[in-house]
C-alpha cells in the first residue's frame, strides 16, 4: 500500500512538472503570427500613445434595457479603462500594468490575479493586438479558417505562457485568447475570452467583442460599432461618437490599488 502511495506521489509530481514546463514554452506559429501583424498593420501599424473614445451604449440585462454613455480609455499597450455610465450607476473597470480595479454602484474593489488577467479591455482592438505580439511570451497559433456570419474568417488564439516570470504561470490558462480575423481586409471582427475570479469551481463568464465600421481615426482605424456579449448573450451594443488620440494622458487616469 505504501508502495503504491509513494508510485502515486510521484506521478502526480512528475504530471504537475510536466505541465508547469508545458505552460511555459512559448510557441509562435509563423502563419499565425504573420496574420496578426497583417491585422495591426491594417488597423494602423502601431498602437496610439493614449486614446479617448466616447459614446453611446445600450446595455441589455435580462428584459431590462438601459441607455447611458461609454468612454474608453488607453495608454500604450498595457493600460486600459471603460467607464460605463447609466441610469442607476457609472461602473468603471481599470487595468494598468497587472493590477485591476472595478467600480460599481461607488464601491472599488482590486481584482483578483486570475480576473485581472482577463482585464485588459479589448474594446480598442488595435492596442490588444499589439500588446500580443509585443510580449515575448506570447504563445499564439493558428486555428483555421471558419466562417463567422457571413465572412471567411482566420481563427487564431493566444496566452501568456508568462515564461519569464515561473510564479505567476498558473496565471496562462486565464488568458487564453480567441481572435477572428475577416480573411479579406485581416480587421478584427471578434476577440473573445473567459473571466473568471478564480480557479476550481468559480464561475467561467465567455466575454466577446465583435467589431464593425472602422473608421479612421487620425493615423489608425478605430471600430465604431462595438457588440459585446456576456456569456453567450449580446449584453451591451456601443457606438463611438469621438475618438481623440495622444491627448496626454497619464497613469493618474488609470487608478489601481
Amino acid at each position: 500500500m505504501r508502495v503504491a502511495q509513494l508510485s502515486a506521489s510521484i506521478l502526480f509530481f512528475l504530471c504537475h512538472l510536466f505541465s508547469q514546463q508545458s505552460a511555459s514554452v512559448v510557441t509562435r506559429d509563423p502563419q499565425a503570427t504573420t496574420l496578426l501583424q497583417s491585422a495591426v498593420r491594417s488597423m494602423g501599424g502601431n498602437a496610439p500613445t493614449d486614446s479617448v473614445a466616447t459614446g453611446n451604449v445600450v446595455v441589455v440585462a435580462g428584459s431590462l434595457t438601459t441607455s447611458g454613455t461609454i468612454r474608453i480609455l488607453t495608454r500604450g499597450t498595457d493600460e486600459t479603462s471603460e467607464q460605463f455610465s447609466l441610469s442607476q450607476s457609472t461602473d468603471t473597470t481599470v487595468y494598468s500594468r497587472g493590477a485591476a480595479n472595478a467600480t460599481t454602484y461607488g464601491k472599488t474593489e482590486s481584482l483578483s490575479l486570475e480576473r485581472t488577467a482577463s482585464s485588459l479591455s479589448a474594446a480598442f482592438p488595435l492596442p490588444y493586438l499589439v500588446s500580443a505580439i509585443a510580449n515575448p511570451d506570447e504563445a499564439i497559433q493558428y486555428v483555421g479558417l471558419e466562417t463567422l456570419g457571413q465572412a471567411q474568417v482566420r481563427h487564431i488564439r493566444t496566452w501568456n505562457t508568462y515564461k519569464s516570470n515561473p510564479s505567476l504561470q498558473f496565471l496562462s490558462d486565464f488568458t487564453i485568447t480567441d481572435i477572428w480575423l475577416d480573411a479579406s481586409t485581416n480587421l478584427p471582427l471578434t476577440i473573445s475570452f473567459t473571466r473568471r475570479d478564480g480557479s476550481g469551481s468559480q464561475p467561467k463568464i465567455p466575454i466577446a467583442f465583435s467589431y464593425s465600421d472602422f473608421r479612421s481615426a487620425s493615423v489608425v482605424l478605430y471600430p465604431y460599432q462595438i457588440q459585446e456579449s456576456v456569456n453567450g448573450t449580446h449584453w451591451a451594443t456601443i457606438t463611438i461618437q469621438s475618438v481623440a488620440l495622444n491627448t496626454g494622458l497619464t497613469d493618474a487616469d488609470f487608478p489601481v490599488r
